[in-house]
């Protein structure tokens, strides 16, 4: 990034602080900003007709995260986005990120590499989920993103894996076993 890019997007930044529970958007709302997730932990989820929730996105410091519908067709969001832990952020509004677009076409590369990263992320997540088995997604889990398990509450991991909450014991249970940590 450039001297003069980089300066514009500090410049343009505005700082948000969330504490445990709180919101950044609620279902209804307009995401208005993109942020970038300097400390603590968000969840996006949705609910079902019958109220059920579920969890589209764990992220964590380094991540960055928004609605996506919400934001860039700047309608409604169908989803809420709320913090797990006590959040401190970085964004700006779509406008915002538009006139920089336009005025340093330059981001339009850090753009587009940030618009493929979360693209595949999301592709990668969504056909894990429907071709794996439990024990697969427990290790994936693992795998990919371990200090979850440490983080996040036992019901919302077992939405993000999309399996029930006594289903995710047993993959526990049984990659434990597999690992020859437990008896």
């Amino acid at each position: 990034m450039s001297t003069e890019l980089e300066a514009r997007v500090l410049g343009a930044l505005e700082f948000i602080k969330r504490s445990k529970k709180d919101f950044f958007l609620r279902e209804g709302e307009i995401n208005t900003h993109i942020y970038f997730l300097l400390s603590g932990l968000v969840r996006i989820y949705h609910l079902t007709f019958d109220d059920k929730e579920v969890t589209s996105w764990l992220l964590k410091e380094g991540n960055i995260f928004i609605s996506v519908y919400s934001f860039f067709q700047q309608e409604p969001s169908f989803e809420n986005i709320v913090a797990l832990e006590d959040c401190e952020a970085v964004g700006f509004s779509l406008k915002t990120l538009d006139d920089i677009c336009r005025t340093n076409p330059e981001f339009n590369k850090h753009q587009i590499a940030i618009l493929r990263s979360y693209y595949a992320h999301s592709e990668e997540m969504k056909f894990r989920l429907a071709r794996q088995k439990r024990l697969q997604r427990y290790e994936m889990l693992i795998k990919k993103e371990p200090e979850l398990l440490q983080r996040v509450p036992l019901n919302l991991l077992a939405g993000y894996l999309n399996i029930s909450e006594s289903t995710l014991k047993r993959a526990r249970s049984d990659y434990m076993k597999g690992k020859g940590l437990m008896p």
